[in-house]
């Protein structure tokens, strides 16, 4: 499957035309630019990034529905999971269903592991999917709390465009766009106003901004203090920004690990909260990415005895993949990686592997290992080195 970004903002994602759309609708990469490994280094500004927000927001026109799920039919029927909102005058609009409202509305309608079932089931056969339809109606029976369902619009496998249920939460959930995030970083923050957005990405579930200071061009290999910024308007992650550092060679990126660089806020209560709890975040952020810098030169210093055993070690210790755990593997004799098996060498292995996943979310979790690793080598090392057991 890729994703493909079309003019007006709105992505589509497509397959082998043999085969069926999928029953849900997945987690698409809406927007990809700043970055990029093996291309010349470009950078945007934050008006820019605004600007390609806005359009992007008018294409998708969202709009959030109070409703509960004893007014709403989900139909397993006909290859695709659909939704529809009952009113006085029969059935509304029939509306697609992203995977992660899906998720969020199963936890709320269905006991435990049921949205999974479903859907299973639905896949079996026409039999299925009436199956499927029926057990989600007698569950929704009764279930009559008004709960916050946002919606937008997308454009369909066949060229249509079409309005899906993207997300559910609780009624006291703050909306909070990424439009209104990022007008409140130029509002708040002119020192990210000024800084260069080496990364600017956008999923269905979050974005993630990535800021450094460029008056210049940035230097190949070396590590410069990093800003990110997160926001997920599907209640996937909290408003975020925090410290860390980015190698432009190979485009890796690094969050500290110490919790004093990290600032979130959650999507509740009053969003002007957020607005002013920014301004005063990036002072302490860009002076803890700073010492996040200092640490990996220290890295550049330290030696391990078997760089490979203590990196696969170390990652299946904090709980990684045997697929992150390959990447990793292979990312550390990558021409961009440092040479000399060094600390600073794993970690860039880990970070590098991390652009291998496809779900923001997931390349966080690996970046953070990347972290977790810069964080014990130093610890470990005696006189330069890490010994490691035969």
């Amino acid at each position: 499957m890729q994703t493909v970004t079309v003019p007006n903002g709105i992505s589509s994602t497509k397959g082998h035309p043999s085969t069926r759309p999928s029953l849900l609708v997945p987690d698409r990469r809406l927007i990809q630019a700043g970055a990029k490994r093996g291309m010349k280094p470009t950078s945007l500004h934050l008006e820019e990034v605004r600007d390609m927000l806005v359009k992007q927001n008018a294409a998708q026109a969202p709009e959030n529905v109070e409703r509960s799920f004893d007014h709403l039919h989900m139909d397993f029927t006909g290859g695709r999971v659909t939704a529809k909102f009952l009113s006085p005058r029969g059935m509304g609009e029939e509306l697609l269903v992203h995977e992660n409202a899906y998720s969020q509305m199963a936890q709320g309608v269905l006991p435990g592991r049921g949205g999974s079932f479903l859907l299973e089931q639905a896949r079996l056969s026409d039999a299925g999917e009436k199956l499927s339809t029926m057990s989600w109606a007698e569950f929704r029976k009764g279930n009559d709390k008004p709960r916050l369902f946002r919606t937008a619009q997308m454009r369909d496998a066949d060229g249509t465009v079409r309005r899906m249920i993207r997300s559910q939460h609780s009624q006291g959930y703050a909306t909070y766009d990424n439009v209104q995030f990022v007008n409140d970083l130029l509002s708040n923050s002119p020192e990210l106003a000024q800084m260069s957005v080496i990364g600017f990405h956008v999923m269905d579930t979050g974005m993630r901004l990535r800021f450094v200071d460029a008056d210049g061009d940035l230097p190949l290999r070396q590590p410069v203090p990093m800003v990110e910024a997160w926001n997920s308007e599907v209640g996937r992650r909290r408003v975020g920004l925090l410290g860390g550092m980015f190698r432009l060679v190979c485009t890796n990126g690094m969050g500290a690990w110490d919790k004093k660089s990290e600032f979130h806020w959650r999507h509740y209560g009053d969003a002007d909260r957020i607005s002013g709890g920014v301004k005063s975040a990036i002072e302490e952020i860009r002076t803890s990415a700073s010492g996040v810098v200092d640490l990996y030169n220290k890295a550049l210093n330290v030696g391990i005895d078997d760089a490979f055993a203590w990196m696969m070690g170390e990652l299946e210790a904090a709980g990684a993949t045997t697929a992150q755990r390959d990447r990793a593997r292979v990312a550390l004799t990558d021409p961009t990686t440092t040479e000399g098996g060094l600390l600073a060498s794993v970690v860039d292995a880990v970070t590098l592997a991390a652009q291998e996943e496809n779900d923001l979310f997931a390349q966080a979790e690996v970046e953070q290992f990347g972290a977790r690793l810069l964080r014990r080598g130093l610890t470990a090392a005696r006189d330069g080195r890490i010994l490691v057991e035969a």
